[in-house]
């Protein structure tokens, strides 16, 4: 629950964001009765952030047509002569326009609030290259936050190792439809007859369709190929010139976890990174 004083200051966030999006929507559209909600709201989901800004924008409803006898007008849908907003259809048939902000409402600026709108709002910059930058900006981050941003060799070869893995988790992704598997768990295993069918899909919509394309090679690229994890000597240096073919994701894992030993993974008392541990001295006596 927030104080009294939360209250206030959430109301007055709020406020200004709206005046943010109210800014961008044209004058005519709001006289008309365009509303502007703004919430902000929690998500428990994995790797959600624990607070984001929901913004809903809803148009007013287009003036019922005066039914024409024998007309069926169960088909017809009212909208305006021409869209509130040139080029937003939502705003021609009376619907709402719905977007998110991920961050609190108390930290979102103006700039967030056009980054999360289309360019047919004033001064709107989200785009479909706009959200590949950013997805992409936001993984490379992920990476340097997890496995570190130093320049060491062991530094590059983790982050070499962790963007190698999520090169193939993405083309299961694609493979995949572009399902995900559950939280922390492994893609499923294709049988045969599912991979033809994606392969035989893949080849139909080689060059997919729309405005936006993404052409992704079929049958022309070969498969992935990881570097070979292997340990020279103490410093567990990878070789670069080496490589060796993975067949999923799931055995990619299991190479990282059978070496010595990738950067970010090495286990407490493992013999080559811990030698002065004391289960590593007993199991050498033991020898």
């Amino acid at each position: 629950m927030f104080s009294a004083n939360e209250n206030i200051l959430l109301r007055q966030h709020k406020r200004k964001v709206i005046e943010f999006i109210e800014a961008t929507i044209p004058e005519n559209a709001l006289d008309l009765g365009t509303t502007v909600m703004v919430m902000q709201v929690s998500c428990r989901q994995p790797g959600c952030v624990p607070l984001e800004t929901a913004i809903t924008i809803v148009f007013p409803r287009p003036p019922q047509k005066a039914k024409k006898k024998g007309a069926d007008m169960a088909s017809e849908v009212p909208s305006f002569p021409d869209a509130l907003i040139p080029g937003l259809e939502e705003s021609r048939i009376g619907g709402s326009f719905k977007t998110r902000i991920l961050k609190p409402l108390a930290e979102v600026t103006n700039d967030d609030v056009l980054d999360a709108l289309p360019p047919e709002f004033r001064g709107g910059r989200r785009t479909m290259e706009s959200i590949c930058l950013k997805a992409r900006d936001t993984l490379f981050a992920q990476i340097g936050q997890l496995v570190g941003n130093d320049d060491t060799t062991d530094g590059k070869e983790g982050r070499s190792l962790v963007a190698n893995y999520l090169q193939k988790c993405l083309a299961e992704y694609v493979e995949r439809d572009c399902v995900a598997p559950e939280w922390g768990e492994e893609f499923d295993v294709l049988d045969e007859k599912e991979r033809k069918q994606t392969n035989d899909g893949n080849r139909q919509n080689k060059w997919g369709t729309g405005n936006i394309v993404f052409r992704r090679p079929v049958e022309e690229t070969p498969p992935m190929q990881s570097k070979e994890l292997k340990s020279a000597s103490q410093k567990h240096i990878y070789s670069q010139s080496t490589r060796l073919k993975i067949a999923s994701s799931q055995e990619m894992l299991q190479q990282m976890s059978e070496s010595k030993h990738a950067p970010g993974i090495r286990r407490a008392g493992c013999p080559c990174c811990d030698p002065d541990s004391t289960s590593t001295y007993v199991d050498n006596m033991m020898l």
